[in-house]
């Protein structure tokens, strides 16, 4: 299970799971909340006993804070997260269009992510009374779970199923034996 993070503190922290198989995606499990620390949220994704992957962090994600001097990539290696890599800094219509595009391979968990299927529900963009034209999408409540989605778009085909764990072949039935009968 691999996570797509949209990071916020004032505004909404968004982490999207998902996994990648054969041209599928779904999306399994989500989490938005606000005013909560990074240790927090990798509590929260530790009660899940997912198999980890890949966490996909906004290019933003390595920048020092200037109190700290650490980004956030750093703080999550030191809570235990192991892979870690950026997306990639396109822009936003690149991004849109990538997620577009991509809704015809996704699967969505009913119930843990219906949080985020009404955040791409209500996405939208600023129409100014002016021109009528279509502007810039809207920074709302709703905006945080479309990003995450549209950093999804972006770094899905990097989402792999390898895992360096050797998992062992069980046998699938028991060989003939005379001596049972079967």
């Amino acid at each position: 299970v691999h996570t797509v993070w949209d990071l916020g503190w004032n505004d909404s922290m968004v982490i999207i799971m998902a996994q990648r198989l054969r041209s599928e995606l779904r999306v399994i499990d989500y989490i938005e909340d606000s005013h909560r620390t990074l240790d927090w949220y990798v509590a929260e994704l530790r009660e899940r006993h997912y198999n980890w992957g890949t966490d996909f962090l906004p290019h933003d994600a390595a920048h020092g804070d200037f109190k700290t001097g650490r980004s956030t990539k750093d703080l999550l290696k030191r809570l235990g997260r192991k892979s870690i890599k950026l997306t990639p800094n396109v822009g936003i219509e690149h991004g849109i269009k990538a997620a577009r595009m991509s809704f015809g391979q996704c699967y969505f968990d009913r119930d843990k992510t219906a949080r985020l299927v009404e955040c791409l529900k209500r996405y939208r963009r600023g129409v100014p009374v002016t021109t009528g034209e279509p502007g810039k999408p809207v920074h709302d409540e709703f905006s945080h779970g479309a990003d995450g989605f549209r950093y999804l778009a972006l770094v899905a085909d990097q989402m792999g199923n390898d895992d360096e764990r050797v998992i062992p072949r069980v046998a699938t039935r028991q060989p003939y034996d005379r001596a049972m009968g079967y």
